[in-house]
């Protein structure tokens, strides 16, 4: 799933294509955007856009008159740029969600189940924006994380260990199974720790790894070892699984089962860990990968409660 840093790129690429440009076409195959659109024919043609940013994993775009489109990628959304005479453009592909073409550009996006067009404060019209958290990827750069808001939301989920709440956008947006395992293990913090025991020390050290990580990720197009840390991954092939590819030198712990950890060179675990309940009362997991060594993990014992993968 695209997390905090892949969507501020999705943001950057359609304000560079679209900002200051006039709509000419705006279609949409998500049920509540088409409907809105047929109730409101041609209220987006003409009008510039004005720009498109990102708050968490949530896209937004502000267009003349107060009007606004915005994108949750989910799992695997994601958005082009094409020419808007590009064949792309005419030979519609079935998993398109929603088009924005200007006379410069034409904005295509793909396998997303979330696309919302509307008029008004987005803040005010998108439940999903307005729940979220400090986003790990302030405009402004790290500095300018909420550190205490942050904390305050995190420390509002109590016992509920600290690899779930991470995964809490209304806790603290972006993160997602990635940044949260490289995040945690960046501060050698056991996925399974209370937020309400954490102590002094790991919240320093939390809140600042929480937005460097994730704009070193921005910066690395997903990556999060450093230069050094990658060579030494593609030039030892014990410490990655096959040849060497962008996808398989990007991590400390993060889809790196069983291989030597960086650090301490003990294999990395994953175990599932229970992250929500949905309203039904199933508990929904998502996979944590980690180091036992340098995370101080119990493997055993957390196995015993939560099942390996």
């Amino acid at each position: 799933m695209p997390e905090g840093p892949e969507v501020r790129r999705h943001a950057d690429l359609l304000d560079a294509a679209l900002r200051g440009q006039r709509l000419r076409q705006v279609e949409a195959r998500t049920r509540e955007a088409k409907a809105w659109l047929a109730a409101h024919p041609g209220i987006f043609e003409g009008r510039r856009v004005q720009s498109v940013w990102s708050k968490g994993k949530q896209l937004v775009g502000e267009v003349e008159g107060g009007l606004f489109f915005s994108s949750h990628l989910m799992m695997w959304g994601r958005w082009h740029i094409v020419a808007p005479d590009s064949e792309q453009v005419v030979a519609k592909d079935r998993r398109e969600r929603a088009r924005l073409v200007t006379d410069t550009a034409a904005a295509l996006l793909y396998s997303a189940p979330i696309f919302t067009v509307g008029q008004g404060d987005p803040y005010a019209h998108l439940p999903m924006l307005a729940a979220l958290g400090p986003d790990v990827l302030p405009y402004s750069g790290p500095d300018a994380f909420r550190v205490e808001e942050a904390r305050e939301r995190l420390l509002e989920a109590g016992d509920t260990p600290i690899g779930a709440a991470l995964l809490d956008q209304t806790r603290v947006s972006g993160i997602g199974n990635y940044l949260r395992a490289e995040m945690l293990f960046a501060c050698r913090l056991d996925p399974w720790t209370p937020v309400s025991h954490l102590s002094e020390a790991d919240w320093t050290c939390l809140l600042r790894e929480i937005p460097r990580v994730a704009a070193f990720a921005y910066r690395h197009e997903g990556r999060t070892l450093t230069d050094a840390d990658q060579a030494r991954v593609v030039s030892e092939p014990a410490l990655r699984y096959g040849e060497a590819r962008p996808w398989n030198a990007r991590h400390h712990v993060f889809r790196r089962t069983n291989l030597p950890c960086l650090i301490c060179g003990t294999p990395i675990r994953q175990l599932r860990q229970a992250t929500h309940v949905r309203p039904d009362g199933e508990e929904k997991e998502r996979i944590i990968y980690f180091c036992p060594t340098c995370q101080d993990v119990n493997v055993e014992a957390r196995a015993g409660k939560t099942a390996h993968v």
